[in-house]
């Protein structure tokens, strides 16, 4: 399929993201919530006001992006929050060689791409990625994306060394990179949604598994594919299995060939199907609906303990 023209694209007024939410997403994260030592790391961050610290560094080492600074990228922003029916967040561009895109913000929201990311896509493709890291937003991932973002900039190593991580569990660490393993999945779909293509979804994942500038135009998603099937018959062994484990115990995201695989099936289901031609369940307003007492948002799981934006006491 072609990329879909901007004014082709589907948009989802009111979408709720449940409609595009992985299964696996929300077990991984009830799992999570489960995990004891949370609490604390939830307390400690909220002590170290690290998305305040976050956000000054981009605030002053990168380009905060408007309708008068890279208009271009912006209005790529500006479409697939339109799509997804959700405000825009801040969006910052970060001069970093490694392709790269992420969300964070437990108070306000912020979404960072690299100047490499720029470099290897396409504007479809850059829509697309902006759409997956919107997805994150709208799904209430940012609690708990925020987390991942303190422990990949302090390493895993440093982390073990400070008082604080040291009181939680190892439980709670593999509990937290299961969980956001699988977050990735449903962003996954979000952006897909923004695409409103199946092969470009795939072919992203395959730009940023190879990287290569000079390859671009030689890559093939069914190739990539296969990938997927091939690993899964190498892990058909207890060795291939525990080796499985080991390598993606402390790793923040699935590999891209799997996740490509996904996109696949999705864009195949009836669900995905649904969403297109207009049946998706809707956000709904209820007054006295639950809000967290700190930033209002609404709270729509009722055994939340948490705010799922900004982590305050419910």
């Amino acid at each position: 399929m072609t990329a879909t023209l901007q004014q082709e694209r589907v948009r989802f007024p009111g979408i709720h993201p449940n409609a595009f939410e992985h299964p696996m997403d929300r077990t991984a994260l009830e799992v999570l919530r489960k995990t004891p030592g949370l609490d604390v790391l939830l307390k400690k961050l909220s002590a170290l006001h690290f998305e305040r610290i976050v956000r000054l560094h981009y605030t002053v080492d990168s380009l905060r992006l408007s309708p008068g600074q890279c208009p271009k990228i912006f209005g790529m922003m500006r479409e697939a929050a339109s799509i997804l029916d959700m405000a825009e967040p801040d969006l910052y561009l970060l001069q970093m060689p490694r392709a790269n895109a992420f969300a964070i913000g437990m108070e306000k929201h912020t979404i960072v791409i690299t100047s490499g990311l720029v470099e290897l896509l396409d504007d479809d493709e850059i829509r697309l990625v902006i759409g997956h890291e919107l997805g994150h937003i709208k799904s209430g991932h940012m609690l708990y994306r925020t987390m991942a973002v303190f422990l990949s900039l302090v390493g895993i190593v440093a982390a073990r060394n400070l008082p604080f991580i040291n009181l939680l569990s190892q439980a709670l660490l593999y509990a937290f990179y299961d969980w956001s393993r699988k977050s990735e999945l449903t962003a996954d779909r979000a952006g897909m949604l923004v695409a409103q293509d199946a092969e470009l979804s795939m072919k992203v994942m395959l730009k940023l598994a190879s990287g290569a500038h000079g390859v671009r135009d030689k890559l093939s998603v069914e190739e990539f594919l296969k990938q997927a099937d091939d690993f899964e018959d190498m892990g058909s062994n207890l060795l291939d299995a525990f080796y499985t484990i080991n390598m993606t115990l402390e790793q923040s995201h699935p590999f891209p060939a799997l996740r490509a695989r996904e996109i696949m099936r999705w864009s195949q289901s009836q669900d995905y199907k649904k969403i297109l031609s207009g049946e998706y369940p809707v956000v709904e307003s209820a007054p006295g609906a639950r809000r967290c007492p700190r930033c209002a948002a609404p709270v729509s799981n009722p055994v939340f303990k948490y705010c799922p934006e900004c982590g305050a006491n419910l």
